[in-house]
């Protein structure tokens, strides 16, 4: 609710790495880095509810300057595992005079890494991301964006026998897209077509000085529903965003592959069938006023959390349990 020192407001969050068996990977070091906002108060948006507002931004809870750099030495090659745990903000991520590529995302490698100038995470992502080291001097990791930069999102890094005020170059742009680490679609699908489940998000205006109510379906937390998810099937959720808001999307216990983004409601639906391939993953960010589909099989039987990854959504009720027959 309105405690913002309390649940993910309160910095409750943390890295659990699962090594793989074998690791097609090569790198010299590799580098944890969580992104997170803190402090503040609510602040009444246009519409008159209530969002949080932050004080300070921090890398691996440390505003600019206030811990020590990444050390690195030239030729290494290093992989940032980067997470979004902030409360409810997205985050763009750069690193300056260096390239990004993005070898996975939520923990599932790409089908296609892309090299790319910055990441976007929004709360609860996570992504991958090796990268030359080539530049020699002491450079800014930090949020693209000025302001959040200035409230302390940005850590140095700081190559071997250099040293100095660590430097910064302005993006120009904010660049992102799921689709390029897509692979290529096949041109035919095999088995049986997976079941389709739309999902509708709204919100409810419950009054000036109050946060937004929230629902799937017509229907808050606990009372919002599906029928029974059957082990083995295949299913298609269709994401809905009926709402002015953009929504972090996860579910738990299970990961999804995405097939379609960023259609306008009302728009004319590409056949889903020959969409998006190969970006699997647990939270998706979808866009204000659009849908989104993904595929997912239930083969992880038990009650399994579906929500909005933003800490204000869930209090509101944007929150639901699948459950399996």
């Amino acid at each position: 609710m309105g405690d913002l020192t309390r649940a993910q407001y309160g910095g409750q969050h943390g890295f659990l790495f699962i090594e793989p068996r074998e690791n097609p990977a090569r790198y010299d070091q590799e580098f944890f880095l969580a992104l997170h906002d803190w402090g503040g108060h609510l602040l009444a948006s246009d519409d008159g509810a209530m969002t949080p507002s932050y004080e300070v931004a921090t890398i691996n809870g440390r505003i600019m300057g206030a811990g020590e750099p990444l050390r690195v030495k030239q030729g290494q090659q290093i992989m940032l595992h980067v997470l979004n745990s902030s409360p409810t903000e997205v985050h763009w991520i750069a690193f300056t005079g260096h390239n990004l590529r993005v070898v996975a995302l939520d923990g599932n490698p790409v089908a296609t890494p892309q090299v790319v100038p910055m990441l976007r995470l929004a709360p609860a992502e996570r992504a991958c991301a090796l990268v030359e080291m080539n530049n020699p001097g002491v450079w800014i990791l930090g949020e693209v964006r000025k302001h959040i930069q200035a409230a302390g999102m940005a850590i140095a890094v700081e190559y071997s026998n250099q040293s100095g005020t660590p430097r910064w170059q302005q993006p120009a742009d904010l660049i992102w897209t799921y689709e390029q680490f897509a692979g290529a679609s096949p041109r035919e699908q095999t088995g049986e077509s997976p079941h389709v489940i739309p999902l509708v998000f709204e919100s409810r205006f419950r009054g000036h000085g109050s946060m937004e109510g929230w629902t799937i379906n017509g229907k808050s937390f606990p009372d919002a529903s599906v029928a029974p998810l059957r082990a083995g099937q295949r299913y298609q959720l269709q994401f809905i965003n009926r709402s002015a808001d953009d929504h972090p999307l996860h579910l738990h216990r299970h990961s999804f592959e995405l097939r379609s983004l960023g259609a306008a409601l009302g728009a004319r639906q590409t056949a889903v069938r020959d969409g998006i391939r190969g970006i699997i993953k647990d939270v998706v960010l979808v866009n204000s006023q659009t849908q989104a589909e993904v595929e997912f099989t239930a083969d992880n039987p038990g009650a399994t959390l579906f929500h909005c990854h933003q800490q204000d959504h869930m209090d509101m009720g944007f929150m639901m349990l699948f459950r399996y027959a």
